[in-house]
């Protein structure tokens, strides 16, 4: 019963990840701590795996359409993004070894919180943006956006969108596709610094669970990049506006019932 609720949270965590960018992780991790039957390296890892299907499902079903990508911005941000999850779990390792799991699991709600807060602020404005050129400069971007994804354990997919419109004046349906695309790369690297770190062992009592979560993000991946396309910049940007509003309410109840522990 457990799996088959968590299949649903993905599959609907991934059609609005693939659809405006959120990656879906941002969505899952909160709803599954809520939820509270895993502990937090569990809901990491089930979030983690489920993204990184949904963006490889998402991206490849973009490409196959030819939509068209900068694939400097792409390379030169997913460089940096590798690095940057390496060093976000390294990071959260650190806190573990330091600190109660309820005690991370509150830093991490109220985190997200603010940053969700913050993105929702700029995307529903954005009244100024750059163009960010320089090969270094985009490596350092993505170096940010995968420390935040991977210490977070969200994907980094809102942050995603609000960083791309904000150094490369994109419009939240073109960062879109560039979000899911990067959140494949910063996935792939924190799935092989999970497996690195703890060994494949230690999950290996989630298959059952992974029979009902990977055919959901393998759904939702499909259809979100179905939406993206068909829908335009103002509805992808209102619809993402409205998930960021509940995501922070969501992760502020969280952090509270955490700090309370």
């Amino acid at each position: 019963m457990l799996a088959l609720i968590y299949a649903v949270v993905i599959l609907v965590a991934t059609t609005l990840g693939s659809f405006v960018g959120l990656g879906g992780g941002v969505i899952i991790k909160p709803i599954l701590d809520f939820i509270g039957e895993e502990p937090r390296a569990q809901v990491d890892f089930l979030s983690c795996v489920a993204v990184f299907t949904m963006s490889i499902v998402s991206t490849g079903k973009q490409i196959k359409n030819k939509v068209s990508f900068d694939k400097s911005i792409i390379i030169f941000l997913a460089a940096g993004s590798v690095a940057g999850g390496f060093f976000g779990k390294f990071c959260m390792d650190l806190l573990g070894n330091s600190f109660a799991q309820e005690n991370i699991r509150c830093i991490q709600a109220f985190v997200l919180a603010a940053l969700l807060l913050s993105v929702c602020i700029y995307v529903s404005k954005q009244r100024f943006s750059f163009r960010v050129k320089n090969p270094a400069a985009i490596c350092a971007v993505g170096l940010l956006l995968g420390f935040i994804a991977s210490f977070l354990g969200i994907g980094g997919g809102p942050i995603n969108v609000a960083v791309l419109t904000l150094f490369f004046s994109m419009n939240v349906k073109e960062s879109a596709v560039y979000s899911v695309a990067i959140i494949f790369f910063s996935q792939l690297s924190k799935l092989i610094t999970i497996f690195a770190s703890d060994g494949i062992s230690a999950y290996l009592h989630q298959w059952k669970t992974l029979i009902f979560i990977l055919p959901a993000a393998i759904l939702g991946g499909i259809i979100g990049s179905k939406l993206n396309r068909k829908f335009d910049d103002k509805l992808i940007r209102k619809t993402f506006t409205a998930v960021m509003i509940l995501l922070v309410i969501l992760n502020v109840y969280n952090g509270i019932s955490y700090l309370a522990l």
